[in-house]
């Protein structure tokens, strides 16, 4: 397995529809309205496991910058990890999410990278806590498509280049306020 890196602009119309399919299966407990409504922060790009020809897992890489108590923070998203059922289990999401981190860090610079995990099947975090990314004690808020500020427990964070602003937001009592669109 051998993950590639392919920027939103240049997926192909197979790849897309790899994407709708896999989502399909991981994601079914989220509903279409909440898809739409929830879901809207524009990509840059996209990593894909390959093996014999065919996309078995993928992963969706964001980046923003945000005002947080004062800071600017460069802001690094994950979002859609998935990994079709066959394949699970040989490590293929650790793989994907560790280059998208290292995209993160060397592509956009990003200060800190976070994402939303299962918490209520895995408290701690399970994949994401092994790579270093820690749960965020409180919720975090974001911009739907209708300009309402909806909130949101689970989400992790990962200091990506800067371990200081890491610890800033991880130690404040204050929402962090994602931006526009949920990943």
């Amino acid at each position: 397995m051998q993950p590639i890196f392919v920027q939103t602009v240049e997926l192909s119309q197979s790849q897309r529809s790899r994407i709708n399919e896999l989502q399909r299966n991981c994601f079914s407990r989220v509903s279409r309205e909440e898809i739409e409504e929830c879901f809207i922060a524009p990509s840059f790009g996209w990593i894909f496991a390959n093996e014999n020809g065919a996309i078995i897992g993928q992963l969706e890489l964001f980046s923003r910058k945000v005002l947080f108590d004062g800071k600017e923070v460069v802001l690094g998203g994950m979002g859609g990890t998935c990994v079709t059922t066959s394949a699970r289990k040989r490590g293929i999401a650790k793989e994907i999410v560790k280059m998208g981190l290292k995209i993160l860090r060397q592509e956009k610079k990003s200060d800190v990278a976070c994402l939303n995990a299962d918490v209520r099947t895995y408290p701690l975090g399970g994949l994401y806590y092994a790579i270093g990314f820690r749960l965020m004690e409180r919720s975090v808020s974001f911009e739907d498509m209708h300009g309402h500020i909806r909130f949101d427990s689970g989400e992790m964070f990962i200091p990506v280049c800067s371990e200081e602003i890491y610890n800033f937001i991880m130690n404040s009592d204050k929402t962090f306020h994602l931006g526009r669109g949920y990943w």
